[in-house]
């Protein structure tokens, strides 16, 4: 007896979360070295982002319309002062810096360069904070003998909407800095 191949269904995506396009990948020429228009891996004000085609796309896609406006933000939790042991304000263990960012090009969980949709009233705006470059942190004469301390930078992960290079309008997941924490470990061969 012969065994009888079947034949698998064919993938079906729900109606209207991609759509194709055929436009030249500009992609590949952006860089992402830091320098004032990219940090962390996001880029703004890139030359060759594809606003008319992405404006177009998302006009057509109103599912993606209620994704837009601040999409992710720091929260500061109110304290009472009554409750405070101390008098004062609170300070970070690390030196930060804080951006708002309107990405037109990042790169996703995959490490895949991708256009953020970032037009007209289409915007995306990220808020973070980062640990500044080459900082100690507080206090890092103090720390207990045969221990370092380091300022490292956290991530958390985002949704977007974004275009492929292929010309797909989707909703991503990309790394963004989210805080700088004090860290410590013990120093090899310390005794």
């Amino acid at each position: 007896m012969q065994a009888v191949r079947r034949r698998r269904p064919p993938k079906v995506r729900p109606e209207g979360i991609e759509q194709r396009n055929n436009f030249p990948s500009s992609l590949a020429s952006e860089s992402f070295l830091e320098n004032e228009n990219c940090i962390y891996n996001l880029c703004s004000n890139i030359s060759r982002y594809p606003s008319t085609i992405i404006k177009d796309m998302i006009n057509k896609k109103k599912e993606f319309h209620r994704f837009f406006g601040s999409v992710i933000q720091p929260y500061h939790v109110p304290t009472l002062a009554a409750k405070s042991p101390i008098n004062g304000e609170d300070k970070n263990m690390c030196p930060t810096q804080q951006y708002t960012y309107f990405p037109e090009i990042a790169l996703n969980r995959n490490r895949k360069k991708m256009f953020i949709v970032n037009v007209d009233k289409f915007k995306q705006a990220v808020s973070f904070e980062t640990c500044v470059p080459k900082a100690n942190c507080f206090l890092a004469n103090h720390k207990p003998a045969g221990y370092t301390t380091a300022c490292k930078q956290q991530y958390n992960l985002i949704r977007l909407v974004s275009m492929t290079e292929h010309g797909n309008l989707t909703l991503d997941t990309f790394p963004i800095p989210s805080s700088c924490v004090c860290t410590y470990r013990q120093v090899i061969g310390y005794t």
